[in-house]
């Protein structure tokens, strides 16, 4: 029953890695913002129990494009005491794992003018459909200005950074913000949580050109919530258009 290989792992930190992943069938059609669900047995595998096992399954946002058509990128964080992921944590390249059929979800740039600029909010791993989205060359209108903000705990955790830095360099039309809320003696960038940037003005803010996307811890997104809404932000719904878009991670 396993229908995929893992053909990389990265471990940014012990508790928090990188896994690309190739599906037997081949990687099918997505939106970038989009998610599927890992799987495995209840005793970590599938195969060779001569019984159906239980499925273990979490869903999680695509990091990679839709071009990419090697494997479908994850990041994902290691639960201390949780079902799946330290089963998964002690699988390696060359393993087999349980990739289910169905890609979906709504967190996407579907909705959003192409006359509008983009503010990508994240916290921890809830920066995979962000870094899937830039990736993508379509995200990237003339004329589109692009920030992204990542807050993690530590400055170990800041997943993509090297990447995002790279590409803040390279283009006029992208900025990244990455902020640590428990950083060491020798971190010189923003200290705190990403609300500080919001709230400070760090970051401004115009409801009339701006849509917010918010993922990750969902403490994170109930204040940025609050704060967006005070300040003329409308959230995203199937009844009522908006330009505040949640995805909340757990």
């Amino acid at each position: 029953m396993l229908n995929a290989t893992i053909v990389k792992r990265l471990d940014i930190t012990k508790d928090l890695m990188i896994l690309q992943v190739k599906p037997d069938s081949g990687v099918p059609d997505f939106v970038p913002g989009q998610y599927v669900a890992l799987a495995l047995g209840e005793n970590g595998a599938l195969e060779g129990t001569g019984k159906k096992p239980r499925l273990i399954r979490r869903a999680y946002s695509i990091g990679s494009p839709p071009h990419e058509k090697q494997y479908i990128e994850f990041y994902v964080a290691v639960v201390a005491g949780g079902e799946l992921t330290p089963k998964i944590a002690a699988l390696g390249e060359g393993d087999r794992i349980f990739v289910t059929p169905k890609i979906t979800g709504t967190f996407t740039l579907a909705n959003v003018p192409q006359g509008s600029d983009l503010v990508l909010i994240s916290t921890g791993t809830g920066i995979a459909p962000y870094m899937s989205m830039l990736r993508t060359p379509e995200t990237w209108v003339p004329g589109r200005r692009i920030r992204m903000v990542h807050g993690v705990r530590y400055t170990s955790d800041l997943a993509y950074s090297d990447e995002l830095s790279t590409l803040s360099e390279a283009r006029e039309d992208f900025e990244y913000y990455s902020i640590v809320s428990r950083p060491d003696s020798s971190w010189q960038g923003y200290k705190g949580y990403v609300q500080n940037l919001i709230k400070d003005k760090t970051i401004e803010l115009d409801p009339a050109r701006d849509h917010v996307f918010l993922c990750g811890n969902p403490a994170m997104i109930t204040d940025m919530e609050a704060l967006l809404t005070g300040i003329g932000f409308r959230e995203h719904t199937k009844r009522q258009p908006g330009n505040m878009h949640l995805e909340k991670y757990w």
